[in-house]
């Protein structure tokens, strides 16, 4: 049983003896958000774990939610003021493994009709790899300063692994 939201009787075409999906845009924006939605949340998981064997318990969102006020041009939070960064990281992140996965449903409906295309998976993990990488060390590494390539990596590798899982249940 595939867990696709697309996977229906009426979209399952014949092609040359096979079966392949043929699916519509909407579904396949509706199985990318909800696939984001299970790698941002896999990932909110792998950084909860981290932060609470490192002893301070949402250390990294609260970090890179700092980091995102700072390049919005906004004041530095309050000392006590957890609820700001936490909320704008959790919006951004959300967001930005929604669109991730939006565009991974897309390339999963590519490789249905042509199985050479999951190159583009590939290509996908290791530019959201440089990307953000790069973008932590080169906004404000004083601001990220407990996260580390490696926290980076790993919660990458924990996308890809949760979306890859989701794709093929």
């Amino acid at each position: 049983m595939n867990a696709s939201v697309s996977e229906s009787d009426e979209e399952v075409i014949a092609l040359g003896g096979s079966k392949a999906a043929a699916r519509s845009t909407s579904a396949i924006i509706s199985e990318g958000v909800l696939a984001g939605v299970v790698a941002a949340a896999a990932v909110a998981v792998t950084f909860l774990v981290v932060d609470l064997v490192a002893g301070e318990p949402l250390r990294t969102p609260r970090q890179l939610g700092a980091m995102l006020l700072s390049l919005l041009g906004s004041a530095t939070p309050e000392a006590g003021d957890l609820a700001t960064p936490l909320a704008l990281y959790t919006l951004f992140h959300f967001m930005a493994f929604i669109v991730a996965g939006v565009i991974a449903a897309a390339i999963v409906q590519v490789t249905m009709k042509q199985p050479a295309a999951i190159l583009l998976f590939v290509i996908l993990f290791f530019a959201f790899e440089v990307l953000f990488t790069g973008l932590v060390a080169f906004l404000d590494a004083t601001s990220v300063s407990g996260m580390t390539p490696l926290q980076v990596a790993l919660g990458n590798v924990v996308a890809a692994i949760s979306m890859a899982l989701f794709f093929r249940a």
